[in-house]
């Protein structure tokens, strides 16, 4: 494990949804002795295998030390502090066991946050000499340490880009919705957000946020009102929230969707919703999902050949186009129907309308080396390969 280089990403984000300079993200670890200045410096330059710079600032009231180091490899120095912990800071872990939390502040590169993210992380563990948990002020999420060896601290592993951020809902009138992504502006970007959206509507347009979200940290979102295919037949437009009725409601700035020529994305949640409809996805996001999907395999092969066909055990497979057109290349969902070995068969769920060639109902051959994803309906809701320890614990029991 060690510091991971930047992606080699040439582009940023539009001008007109860029954050200069990105807002500080902060972390928190949980550390179970209390960690000096020299502790963390020690610690880190061991870690990194280099000599580090360290400069001892004031700390405020509520710190007891605070140090700026300056790291190779990293853009932007780091702030590192200590902080007692309260009685009810509701994090589960008893106060004899971690007495004191291991603060980080720093600047994630926007032209490849979540590298940094992925960095910071492992800087951070590192000081606090395995931190028991690490808790995200951004974000509000709490990542355990069991989570934090999964996503972060192996070797060729990494979380979800949504790591980043969160997707939050506001009722901003009545029955009537903003959903909003919070964290994006430490990325160097605007905020995306789905204003006017009612009750029964919230999936979709939390997965329009996310979806678009995860686009903006590969490519740059178009200026206001030019239009931007996110899909097969999804077109949509963004607004700079000043401009909306939703601005007070919003931070600055926020990239609102909607419809083409429209002040509210009414068509495209509808669309969101259709069977024969997908959201682009970024090259990283697949490329994730597709190693996590044909490492855990065999799993997914044990679990579909015990539940039979008591519960649905779906996979998905790339269609690339015919080498003469430049359609787009599509991740598709089939239902698995019969295993044999390390061989699925599955049915095609759902076709776009613009994939040549493929009908619903067909039947294709699946293996570990042509599958891209999987998933496992479970009563207690979808498991995918993230979860595939669990299943396998499952089966054992």
């Amino acid at each position: 494990m060690a510091i991971l280089p930047l992606f080699d990403v040439s582009h940023l984000p539009d001008a007109a949804w860029m954050v200069d300079p990105p807002m500080p993200s902060g972390l928190l670890a949980g550390i179970k002795a209390t960690r000096t200045a020299d502790d963390v410096a020690h610690a880190i330059a061991d870690f990194i295998g280099d000599a580090i710079e360290v400069m001892p600032l004031e700390p405020p009231p509520h710190q007891e030390w605070l140090s700026q180091f300056t790291i190779p490899g990293l853009s932007t120095p780091l702030l590192f502090f200590t902080v007692n912990r309260q009685v009810e800071d509701g994090l589960g872990v008893p106060l004899e066991e971690c007495p004191q939390l291991l603060g980080m502040e720093a600047l994630l590169h926007p032209v490849d946050p979540l590298t940094v993210y992925i960095n910071l992380v492992r800087l951070l563990d590192a000081a606090a000499s395995e931190a028991l948990f690490v808790w995200d002020i951004i974000t509000n999420r709490v990542m355990e340490r069991a989570s934090l060896v999964d996503s972060f601290l192996g070797e060729g592993v990494e979380p979800p880009d949504r790591m980043l951020w969160v997707t939050e809902a506001v009722e901003n009138k009545s029955e009537s919705w903003i959903i909003q992504s919070r964290g994006l502006h430490r990325c160097g970007r605007a905020e995306i957000a789905v204003a006017d959206v009612p009750q029964d509507q919230h999936q979709q347009a939390l997965q329009l946020v996310d979806g678009l979200a995860s686009l903006s940290l590969e490519q740059p979102l178009p200026g206001p009102r030019e239009t931007l295919k996110i899909g097969d037949k999804l077109i949509v437009q963004l607004l700079p929230a000043s401009e909306h009725d939703a601005a007070s409601h919003t931070q600055s700035p926020t990239a609102i969707i909607v419809d083409p020529d429209s002040q509210k994305a009414s068509q495209i949640l509808v669309d969101m919703d259709g069977p024969d409809v997908a959201m682009y996805r970024t090259e990283r996001t697949c490329a994730r999902e597709t190693r996590l999907a044909r490492e855990t395999w065999p799993t997914f092969m044990a679990v579909a050949a015990a539940v039979g066909s008591t519960v649905d055990c779906l996979v998905q497979v790339p269609f690339l186009p015919p080498e003469d057109s430049d359609a787009d290349s599509h991740h598709l969902w089939l239902r698995v129907i019969e295993t044999s070995g390390d061989v699925a068969t599955g049915e095609l769920l759902h076709v776009p309308t613009d994939a040549e060639g493929l009908n619903v109902g067909d039947h294709h051959e699946i293996d570990a080396e042509t599958v891209s994803n999987w998933c496992v309906m479970m009563p207690q809701g979808p498991q995918g390969p993230d979860a595939a320890q669990t299943l396998q614990a499952d089966l054992q029991q």
